[in-house]
């Protein structure tokens, strides 16, 4: 006896539960933390090692913000520079981005001008969030460090841990406000 598939059928008669999608990408040396940041928000987990992403993944999560409810299409990417050229290619159509550096690794820091430059080149003037993501382990990065270069870029700055989930939902909140706020200017 053959069961039918109802589930095509069921998805496709209920209407989605998001009022507006938008496009964002996680971005930021390789090993910084950012598939841990998007799946301690979207999963609420946190493993203690991942399988480095080659190219990108993709996550989905809904926000809800007044009057509206935002899908982000959460885009994991590589971070090493080999996959720099396939990387380039996803942010088309990006509306914000979240720029991770480890705040225990200086060379992650160093790098931060680096990824701002490709976000321009790559996505134009969108929203980015800056996040010292490791904020459970020791300190090389200070706060003030980080706060400073997010003011001389004018970005938002936040410090987050995907171990403990301290500021991860916060994170993925204001960069869901923010994201409103641009496609409310510009569409």
């Amino acid at each position: 006896m053959t069961v039918p598939d109802t589930t095509t059928a069921r998805l496709s008669k209920e209407p989605p539960v998001y009022t507006h999608a938008a496009k964002v990408i996680v971005v930021g040396e390789a090993t910084v933390g950012k598939t841990s940041l998007i799946v301690r928000f979207v999963k609420g987990i946190f493993k203690p090692s991942y399988i480095l992403t080659i190219g990108v993944n993709f996550y989905v999560q809904d926000i809800y913000l007044p009057n509206r409810v935002l899908r982000l299409q959460i885009w994991d990417t590589a971070g090493q520079e080999r996959f720099g050229p396939i990387r380039r290619r996803y942010y088309f159509g990006t509306k914000g981005a979240v720029l991770v550096y480890d705040k225990s690794s200086e060379e992650t820091f160093q790098r931060l001008e680096y990824w701002l430059k490709e976000i321009s080149q790559h996505a134009g003037d969108i929203p980015v969030i800056l996040v010292g993501n490791k904020a459970d382990l020791k300190e090389i990065i200070s706060f003030e460090r980080g706060k400073q270069f997010a003011m001389a870029h004018r970005l938002t700055f936040l410090e987050a841990s995907a171990k403990t989930g301290h500021q991860t939902v916060r994170l993925f909140n204001l960069l869901a406000f923010q994201v409103s706020n641009y496609l409310s200017r510009h569409y």
